[in-house]
């Protein structure tokens, strides 16, 4: 039997539905990690526009766990929330998301 050297975990959406999440492959991780390079940018001037750069990584990061969510912003946006996209991250793209207020943190040095 095969050993899997990463963790996969179960979340529940707001709708009730469950979901596996384990890491990304590199090919999405790739794009994920495209994605997360914009909070270090000079036009992230406050928390919507951080929030938005999270919102797009977990989109990334749903095309192959629930690709309807990746697809489709306002259906995202109803179904997932905040300490879910904060997992889905800290699970599949690696972000080490330990505070729950990461995103005033994530602009220290933006203001």
């Amino acid at each position: 039997m095969a050993t899997k050297v990463y963790d996969e975990i179960e979340l529940e959406l707001s709708n009730g539905e469950t979901i596996s999440v384990r890491p990304l492959q590199i090919k999405p991780l790739r794009k994920f990690m495209e994605v997360i390079k914009k909070l270090d940018s000079e036009d992230i001037q406050d928390e919507t526009q951080a929030m938005d750069v999270f919102i797009e990584a977990c989109m990334v990061c749903m095309e192959k766990i629930k690709p309807e969510l990746s697809k489709d912003r306002d259906l995202f946006e109803e179904i997932i929330e905040v300490p879910t996209m904060m997992k889905i991250l800290e699970v599949a793209g690696g972000l080490k998301l330990n505070d729950p207020n990461l995103l005033g943190a994530a602009l220290v040095g933006t203001n």
